[in-house]
């Protein structure tokens, strides 16, 4: 039995919100990515399901 239903490679912020979207249907989700997001100079991310206006960091 596999230990994930699905992987994303990319914690951007696609990634990121494909995996909320799949953690709130129940999928054992993992995300793979750099751990520093290339937008870190900016203030606020948008577009970011649930997290509109955070710091991207």
């Amino acid at each position: 039995m596999s230990k994930f239903d699905v992987i994303i490679i990319g914690g951007g912020t696609a990634g990121l919100s494909a995996a909320l979207i799949l953690g709130r249907s129940r999928k054992r989700t993992l995300v793979c990515g750099l751990g520093a997001p290339r937008n870190v100079p900016s203030h606020k991310a948008y577009n970011l399901f649930t997290r509109d206006g955070i710091s991207p960091t």
